[in-house]
């Protein structure tokens, strides 16, 4: 059997926060991969935009169950309107082959609405899963949001009740309070781009250097820091916080008080963000290398809000995640077995610093990376993998 690993696509619906532009490049690929007798997909989560569609922004920055409830099969319509091609190849492939949806952090509600999961199982034939496993081969596909303290569920003990990602309220807000205001204030590059710096950290030189291009009349870096402050003072993220750090949560009236916090939490943000330079780690390495080594199980605290049934996976050769918009092929050997850990990164543009250097100015990219794994019947497993890089020099700042 050849299955073929793709993660964060991020199609999307043609607003503002869709940068998917692939589209013949995705098509070419699955029409090619179809000529396999022997063949599946599996997309390792956020395939589709959901998040930061239009859908949920004309729904109003309303709670994470109520939009749950209220959004309807036409978002998934206006991203296959934008985007026929791509959902073309996906729907001719699911004729003859089998595709496996696991669920993200941008498309999490395909797991809580049934009218939106049905409409994408009708037009794509898609298998909708929390997360993947293969029996014969022993690989693990999982999206990694789970495993990232800002965007996975957690759960209030006294209420007996989950506590949303952080991370979905944070797009959410920003979308409203921060892009709405600036959209005619800068450029349309600024507030589609800031949220695709990598290492994310960098978006404070990358704010800076905005604000040196283009002249601005407004400092929006300023801005940004303040806006996220604010959604800081809450009650939706001071109840995460209390639920998830206690402790800190207390520290946390001093970092957001109203009376001169807000300068000092200007400060805290961007030590902390230089802080994170210091340790530029992939943690979902380190989760994949504890899971291949038994270190570490699958457990259903893992996926609360995910599934809520227990997990039985005994072995693992391989692990494949996607999140955190880096590939990569590592091997990990254990008991003198080489296993395997896989990120299949982004096909969603990133903006970096070009060289690794402020002086240079950012370069807008894409990675169009993804992997074939290949299994047999005497349980050898051959793994191929590719990269196409797309950039364009004018796409500079």
């Amino acid at each position: 059997m050849k299955r073929l690993f793709l993660s964060d696509l991020h199609i999307g619906d043609g607003s503002a926060k869709d940068d998917f532009e692939f589209d013949a490049e995705l098509a070419n690929l699955i029409y090619d991969f179809s000529q396999h007798s022997d063949a599946e997909i599996i997309l390792v989560g956020d395939g589709i935009e959901i998040l930061e569609s239009h859908a949920v922004k004309s729904l109003g920055l309303i709670s994470f169950e109520e939009l749950g409830e209220k959004l309807d099969e036409s978002v998934i319509d206006d991203i296959a309107k934008r985007h026929p091609v791509v959902f073309k190849a996906f729907r001719d492939f699911s004729k003859n082959h089998k595709i496996h949806y696991v669920v993200g952090n941008h498309d999490y509600y395909l797991l809580s609405n049934k009218a939106i999961q049905e409409r994408l199982c009708e037009l794509l034939n898609v298998e909708i899963v929390p997360f993947y496993y293969d029996q014969d081969t022993k690989i693990l596909a999982i999206h990694g949001n789970q495993f990232d303290i800002i965007n996975k569920f957690g759960y209030d003990k006294k209420n007996q009740m989950l506590v949303p990602p952080l991370g979905d309220y944070i797009s959410r807000y920003m979308m409203f309070h921060f892009d709405e205001h600036v959209r005619s204030l800068v450029p349309a590059e600024i507030t589609r781009d800031y949220d695709n710096v990598r290492p994310i950290l960098d978006v404070f030189h990358w704010f800076d250097r905005a604000v040196e291009v283009y002249d601005l009349g407004v400092d929006i870096l300023e801005l940004w820091v303040s806006t996220f402050l604010q959604m800081m003072r809450t009650a939706e993220a001071r109840f995460w916080m209390k639920k998830n750090f206690p402790i800190m949560h207390c520290f946390s009236k001093i970092f957001l008080n109203k009376m001169g916090g807000m300068s000092l939490g200007s400060f805290l943000v961007r030590s902390t963000m230089t802080l994170r330079n210091l340790r530029k780690t992939d943690y979902l390495y380190k989760t994949a290398k504890n899971m291949l080594r038994g270190k570490k199980k699958l457990t259903r605290q893992d996926l609360l809000g995910y599934c809520d049934k227990e997990i039985q996976i005994d072995e693992l050769n391989g692990v494949v995640f996607g999140h955190i918009h880096r590939n990569c092929l590592r091997i990990v050997p254990h008991n003198g077995q080489n296993k395997f850990y896989i990120n299949c990164g982004s096909w969603r543009p990133v903006v970096e610093k070009v060289n690794g250097k402020r002086k240079y100015g950012f370069q807008r990219k894409a990675e169009l990376f993804y992997a074939i794994i290949v299994g047999d019947s005497d349980g050898d497993i051959e793994i191929i993998t590719s990269v196409t890089n797309k950039m364009n020099r004018d796409k500079t700042l």
